[in-house]
């Protein structure tokens, strides 16, 4: 960045020479000796860096720094000091204040420099990301006041090159004579940056063209462009692209959520009908069976796992539609009965399943949505058990929580996905969906507890969920 503008003030002549020397090689360095003279300077010239000393004869570094923020554009300030008295303590503890660097500063200056310059190189293109957002509010209403394939192609173009990032733009149409530039200038398919060529119309015959160096006027100008298809009539979605990086990575991520959501409350839905059915013919079988004790109670069994059943399904799809979760106070043994019932056979196939003594404590949760978290951790820890391995699932209190860990005799977590298991689609297996934790965690911390990982360490993987503990009422004055 040797065009960056330094200008380093400071009344000690060699430690001014000191940082012009360490600075010329990479940057444009000037050096004043006194206050006065930084003042007089940031008055006449634009400096992208301003380096000040604190104590000076005339002029303080605070008052130069205060100067340059007041009549430089957007200035990265330093404040170079050996010591901080109460003023410089207070001047630095301000909402914008500059940076701070000590005597001796050895190699700390050119990293401060660096850094505040990429800080304020980011901060621009926000600004400027969301001054092209503002300058949007109205370009609906402008395409809308078009009547011709010119008046639109004038408004995009106009608005594309107001665009911070966007180096040129036009649209053209294309016809057996060739095609013909109907606004803006040519536009090159070779160049630096990107190059963009868009249809507006149905049959493709009039474009948008644009080229650029930034991904936010990218974005933009798709926008555009979008925007203008559906004036002409155009009004398909827009496929998502490949190789999505930073907000657009998660822009296709929440999709996919979404898109599971929707799958998950229209199985949910049919599971409900299903079940329901199963539990009406379940009831005929009961009439024709009641004299046969192992019938009956058979199918009673059948009948409460099949209501449990479709008071799940109709939670579940409260949750997934409304977002309403209902928490109410539950014993930690009931959970504990129920997530094996669920879970239980599947364990069990797979791995030996211990279950502690359970405590007597209750815990505020929504039940079903707890349930899927406990049923899951067992699932996990089944999968994960070698043949003839141990499932523990252990209930433990403390003053404020009811901890429910799962430990199993696997290889533990692999480093490579540790630190993100818990966000959506982290997983090292083909089979799933990669959300079983991350959906996990994001219960958890509805019902506000928490779910967490360690390595136990005799055994394998050991998840814990710890939900609060509904303490008993304290007693009322006079009882």
């Amino acid at each position: 960045m040797k065009s960056a503008r330094i200008l380093i003030v400071d009344d000690d002549d060699h430690v001014r020479d000191a940082l012009v020397d360490e600075l010329s090689p990479h940057y444009s360095v000037e050096a004043v000796g006194s206050g006065g003279e930084a003042l007089d300077a940031l008055a006449l010239y634009q400096y992208d860096v301003i380096i000040s000393d604190l104590k000076m004869p005339d002029r303080d570094g605070i008052e130069v720094l205060e100067f340059a923020r007041q009549h430089q554009r957007d200035p990265v300030r330093v404040l170079l000091t050996g010591y901080v008295d109460e003023r410089a303590h207070r001047a630095l503890l301000s909402p914008d204040a500059p940076y701070k660097v000590g005597k001796p500063w050895h190699d700390e200056i050119e990293v401060v420099v660096r850094r505040g310059l990429e800080h304020r190189e980011l901060t621009r293109r926000l600004c400027a990301s969301v001054d092209d957002a503002l300058t949007l509010t109205t370009f609906d209403d402008e395409l809308a006041a078009t009547c011709t394939p010119l008046e639109l192609s004038e408004v995009i173009v106009r608005r594309a090159l107001t665009a911070e990032g966007v180096s040129a733009c036009s649209t053209i149409v294309r016809s057996e004579g060739g095609e013909h530039v109907v606004a803006g200038g040519s536009v090159s398919r070779e160049g630096p940056g990107w190059y963009l060529d868009l249809p507006l119309d149905m049959d493709g015959d009039l474009r948008l063209r644009a080229r650029g160096v930034t991904e936010s006027a990218r974005q933009l100008v798709s926008y555009m462009a979008h925007r203008a298809q559906r004036r002409c009539g155009v009004l398909e979605a827009r496929p998502p692209s490949r190789g999505f990086t930073g907000s657009d990575a998660r822009m296709n991520q929440l999709m996919r959520e979404a898109t599971l959501g929707a799958m998950t409350s229209s199985l949910l839905h049919d599971l409900a009908s299903t079940m329901q059915a199963l539990n009406a013919a379940l009831s005929e079988i009961a009439v024709h069976g009641s004299r046969v004790p192992e019938i009956s109670d058979a199918v009673a069994d059948a009948n409460a796992a099949g209501e449990e059943a479709v008071q799940l399904f109709v939670q579940m799809r409260k949750f997934i539609r409304d977002g309403e979760v209902r928490v109410k106070p539950i014993p930690a043994s009931r959970l504990v009965e129920r997530a094996v019932k669920l879970a239980g056979g599947y364990v069990r196939d797979r791995a030996q399943l211990r279950v502690s003594e359970l405590p007597t404590a209750d815990v505020n949760a929504a039940e079903s949505l707890f349930l899927q978290v406990l049923a899951n951790m067992l699932r996990n820890a089944a999968n994960a058990s070698p043949e003839h391995g141990v499932v523990d699932l252990r209930v433990t209190t403390t003053e404020t929580d009811v901890v429910f860990s799962v430990i199993d005799d696997g290889p533990g977590v692999p480093p490579a996905i540790a630190d993100t298991m818990f966000e959506p689609f982290a997983s090292n297996v083909s089979e799933g969906t990669g959300l079983g934790l991350a959906i996990a965690a994001y219960v958890m911390d509805m019902l506000g507890g928490k779910i967490s990982y360690h390595r136990d360490p005799s055994r394998g993987a050991c998840f814990s969920a710890t939900l609060p503990r509904r303490l008993p009422d304290a007693p009322q004055v006079g009882d």
